[in-house]
């Protein structure tokens, strides 16, 4: 396959989108491959953030098996900029 279009969903799917969600999201944009990745971080976000905003959601545990998960929740619960920083706070 190429062309944009394919590019863009091949992007989305090294950034850890799944084909399945990321070309529905990407055709929802009109191919903007941004805009279709900020949805699929909200989608794979929010419901995280509902049990955070509940009071469900567990401290922070540095010593996780899921680092991309711990970083998830650093860059939603403390005042950091990037997933740099986060890595730095996780480190």
């Amino acid at each position: 396959y190429t062309g944009p279009y394919w590019s863009q969903l091949a992007l989305l799917s090294r950034l850890g989108f799944p084909e399945v969600s990321a070309a529905p999201a990407l055709r929802r944009h009109g191919g903007d491959q941004w805009e279709a990745a900020l949805e699929l971080q909200r989608l794979k976000l929010r419901p995280f953030l509902l049990r955070h905003f509940r009071g469900e959601e567990p401290a922070l545990d540095f010593n996780r098996d899921d680092q991309q998960a711990l970083l998830r929740q650093i860059l939603a619960t403390l005042p950091v900029a990037s997933w740099g920083r986060a890595w730095l706070v996780a480190g």
